[in-house]
């Protein structure tokens, strides 16, 4: 069975809508995070996860056990997602930024 995108309010870019058509697990989470507040500038997760459409690439649980998953340099990201506690804080397609739930990144972002 295939799925079809789901249509969203949000303006995607091309590219960012391309990829997100691969992967509508994703795209469900990044609807849902479009819904959610910031996150706390004083808030700071237990476990940090970083992940692309291959699964898996880094964890760190508490600030003080870190993991990673090996990869070939063959398998490029087509997506990064950072995931805080389990939820979607920051999910970029290559350089465009789509969903950023950090407010110190912000403040950077804005800087530059």
């Amino acid at each position: 069975m295939v799925k079809k995108m789901r249509k969203t309010q949000v303006n995607w870019s091309p590219q960012v809508f391309s990829i997100l058509s691969n992967y509508p697990q994703w795209q469900d989470m990044l609807r849902s995070a479009l819904h959610k507040p910031l996150l706390d500038t004083t808030y700071c997760p237990e476990v940090i996860e970083v992940f692309d459409q291959h699964g898996l690439l880094a964890g760190r649980v508490h600030g003080c056990f870190s993991y990673e998953c090996s990869r070939t340099f063959q398998s490029e990201s087509e997506f990064i997602a950072w995931l805080f506690d389990g939820e979607l804080a920051v999910f970029y397609v290559g350089s465009e930024l789509v969903i950023n739930r950090i407010q110190i990144l912000e403040k950077v972002s804005r800087e530059w």
